[in-house]
């Protein structure tokens, strides 16, 4: 296997952001649609808000690794 070059670091990473936007957005739709007709968060906020923290951590991790 052979490393990947800048640019498809670069698409390798807009891809990633795309995906992450969409899935958290289907998931809030989820979560949203789920609270209206039940009145309970549910499995899909779980996810969503897992999600995103996991996001976050991450990326402060790396940004302090880099400083």
């Amino acid at each position: 296997m052979r490393k990947a070059d800048e640019m498809e670091k670069d698409h390798n990473l807009k891809s990633a952001r795309n995906a992450f936007v969409f899935y958290t957005a289907a998931l809030l739709i989820w979560a949203v649609i789920h609270l209206i007709q039940t009145g309970e968060t549910g499995f899909p906020m779980t996810i969503l808000l897992i999600g995103t923290a996991v996001f976050w951590i991450s990326r402060s991790v790396l940004y302090k690794k880099t400083q």
